[in-house]
């Protein structure tokens, strides 16, 4: 298994959660809480593959894909993620936003990301 990268896709295509959490230092439970999935998900192999825990994991390694260019590393990123109060979103963390409003969170995360983006800072 090759290290986990923010910049790069998944080894085969299926995103495997044990490759991030040694990436970013932490256990499969903890990872599950920031991306809001049960632990059990990303612990068995079998629930891993699930299309409903690929789209999540999919979505928040395009999240951070797209903010690692603002940090120095990607364990920097993956900390903006979980522990960094957004003010326009009344001071909630990225993983919060996700952890509230799931899906939508990711939508709303992206589309303020994109602001950020095309120069307008909040």
């Amino acid at each position: 298994m090759t290290p986990f990268k923010v910049g790069n896709a998944p080894e085969q295509d299926i995103e495997q959660p044990k490759v991030w959490a040694e990436a970013f230092f932490t256990t499969i439970d903890h990872l599950a809480a920031f991306v809001d999935l049960p632990p059990q998900f990303l612990k068995r192999q079998e629930r891993v593959k699930q299309s409903k825990v690929q789209t999540r994991l999919i979505e928040n390694h395009a999240l951070l894909r797209r903010v690692r260019p603002w940090f120095n590393s990607d364990q920097v990123a993956w900390a903006w993620y979980i522990v960094e109060p957004i003010v326009a979103f009344e001071q909630l963390t990225p993983s919060e936003m996700i952890k509230i409003f799931h899906g939508s969170g990711i939508e709303t995360l992206n589309d303020w990301i994109t602001v950020r983006e095309l120069g307008c800072l909040n």
